[in-house]
């Protein structure tokens, strides 16, 4: 007699995950980018797309580019579609610039860096056995990064110049990035190694682009230009959500699309 019995609910589940989670390695082998062969970037291997938590279908390919690439941190590769926090963005754009200049280890890349370039206000950085160390302690004027990792990445996206605070002694770490928002910040991470870039056109021919803040609109116009952020329908939606696919996908294009990039071997060196 055949036995007809449903396997208990979580027998069903552990399945259905261990199925899931075979179809993610397949896809993610044959996601492998032509460009990854020739980068010296230590591609996380402990990186897996959660069963349950996987990017959206017109994010999936680019997202898995950007993580064979080696640019995504390990702990940022879940939860695609949440809205993405500014300590968790100030980290991915610390791991990006650390990623360009071809550094694995993001302590170690802030550390080599920061002696050689000037901060926020124009002034050297100065000589330190390790400048990550410093951002991940007492160093700064935020009261509310309590974590040592927190302080690193927020005290570092800070000191360079690509975050800011929300005062004078306020991060805000765990509320949301805007999409004017992260047009600046993105930009302002790549005048780090790239240079200053303008685009041709300041005013784009979008319905809301008069909603766009000032402070954004030459950033805005940049990312548009550079096909790095694109428009929603007609209108640049200043005020939207950005998730962390979005993140990811946004860094992917301005490696690939900027004209200096890793990609194009043409980063200055420390």
């Amino acid at each position: 007699m055949v036995n007809t019995q449903r396997k208990p609910r979580k027998e069903r589940v552990c399945v259905k995950r261990f199925l899931a989670l075979m179809l993610s390695l397949v896809l993610m082998a044959g996601c492998l980018p032509p460009a990854s062969a020739s980068s010296q970037s230590n591609a996380d291997g402990n990186a897996v797309i959660l069963p349950d938590d996987v990017p959206s279908p017109w994010a999936y390919d680019e997202v898995h580019q950007a993580i064979v690439l080696g640019m995504v941190p390990w702990d940022l590769q879940n939860h695609w579609r949440y809205p993405i926090t500014r300590i968790e963005f100030a980290q991915m754009v610390v791991h990006f610039l650390a990623f360009q200049y071809g550094y694995s280890n993001d302590g170690s890349f802030v550390s080599a860096y920061c002696p050689t370039a000037v901060d926020r206000d124009g002034n050297r950085f100065g000589a330190s056995s390790s400048w990550w160390n410093v951002f991940c302690g007492e160093w700064g004027p935020f009261t509310d990064l309590h974590q040592p990792e927190h302080r690193g990445y927020g005290n570092t996206a800070y000191a360079l110049g690509i975050l800011n605070g929300r005062s004078s002694t306020i991060f805000d770490p765990h509320s949301p990035i805007t999409r004017q928002e992260a047009a600046s910040i993105l930009m302002r991470c790549y005048r780090l190694y790239g240079g200053d870039y303008q685009a041709a056109d300041q005013s784009p021919a979008l319905s809301d682009w008069s909603s766009v803040a000032g402070w954004a609109q030459a950033d805005a116009a940049a990312v548009l230009e550079l096909k790095v952020m694109q428009g929603s329908g007609s209108a640049f939606n200043p005020l939207g959500t950005y998730t962390r696919e979005q993140a990811v996908l946004t860094l992917l294009r301005l490696y690939a699309n900027a004209p200096v990039s890793r990609g194009n071997q043409n980063i200055p060196d420390l």
